[in-house]
């Protein structure tokens, strides 16, 4: 029985490979992922939103209309409410639920972002209700080394025959603004607010056994109180209305990384966060390896791998990254 040679049995492999990823689909054109979708920079309210943040309506449907695609990393979606000066950006953040928080300001030379709660906003007032713990995905997102914390307990002493003790050292950091609301499903009871530098870590776990409700929100290390009642409790919401602050980082898809540091180019993900392409200026991205480097430069289809499932797809970018060519050795035979 013929056998065939080993680097056919490679071309046959490679050739099915290709065949069972792109499922027998014509593959769209290389301009499918357009670059027009970037945007230099725009103005929300007082805030500029370029790369690699974009406005929620920036978005195109991918070549095969299963989603959406942007310019810019999926997590830093900013969804801009209103119109001219007093517009205000918004950024979500969450897990399990989405919660809005505004963005007071981006620092693109230090990579970073200052938000503050929309809903404790809202709610106004010296002692505002702060309802849930600021919670993000980690794919772009962290904290920065100024963050500092608020620590709020809810419903402490509620139930029959627990009572606050008379002349309690918890007193001073208890909240009792007029007309302060505390958080739906807290029932009644006393509330309660530390700062993280207050070293009042026994204090914390003592009310954990007494509370129904027990909520973190990040502040600015710089705005934080250190002395308890001269800001806490009456006023924590000047300290909540300075916001915190985030970090972003480049992801860790390494595609991405060639495109925004080699090719001066922008990655485009879907809402599955996802990697799609590199898009650049008039679809021409900077190479920055000369031809004589062996290394040339395609605007065809490629096999790429996706984060999720590591599953190959074909996909067109409207600029791939380099691939390098290999040279047939001497005396090599087809």
């Amino acid at each position: 029985m013929a056998h065939l040679p080993p680097h056919s049995l490679f071309l046959l492999f490679l050739a099915v490979h290709v065949f069972v990823a792109s499922h027998g689909s014509p593959l769209p054109p290389s301009s499918a992922y357009n670059d027009s979708v970037c945007s230099e920079s725009i103005k929300c309210g007082g805030v500029d939103i370029r790369y690699p943040f974009y406005l929620s309506n920036a978005t195109q449907a991918t070549p095969d209309y299963t989603s959406q695609y942007a310019c810019g990393y999926t997590d830093l979606k900013i969804f801009c409410q209103g119109e001219g000066a007093t517009a205000i950006p918004i950024l979500q953040l969450g897990q399990d639920a989405l919660h809005n928080y505004t963005v007071r300001n981006i620092i693109y030379e230090n990579h970073a972002i200052i938000l503050r709660d929309t809903e404790a906003l809202i709610s106004g007032g010296k002692c505002p209700t702060v309802t849930h713990n600021v919670t993000f995905g980690k794919e772009w997102l962290n904290y920065t080394g100024f963050l500092e914390e608020l620590t709020f307990f809810f419903g402490c002493y509620s139930t029959e025959g627990d009572h606050l003790p008379p002349d309690s050292p918890l007193e001073k950091f208890q909240i009792d603004c007029k007309g302060f609301i505390p958080p739906p499903g807290s029932g009644d009871g006393f509330s309660f607010v530390f700062s993280s530098k207050e070293g009042n870590v026994s204090r914390e776990y003592e009310l954990a056994e007494y509370c129904r409700h027990k909520v973190i929100a990040p502040v600015l290390q710089k705005n934080a109180p250190r002395s308890g009642p001269v800001v806490l409790p009456r006023e924590y919401g000047v300290v909540l209305e300075q916001g915190f602050e985030l970090e972003w980082k480049q992801g860790k898809e390494q595609q991405c990384q060639q495109c925004e540091e080699s090719h001066k180019g922008r990655c485009a993900f879907n809402e599955k966060k996802e990697y799609l392409a590199c898009l650049c200026s008039g679809g021409i991205c900077k190479n920055p390896n000369p031809p004589s480097s062996g290394q040339s430069f395609t605007t065809g289809p490629s096999i790429l791998f996706t984060s999720a499932n590591r599953r190959p797809i074909t996909t067109v970018s409207a600029c791939q990254l380099p691939f390098r060519r290999k040279t047939k050795p001497p005396n090599s035979v087809v």
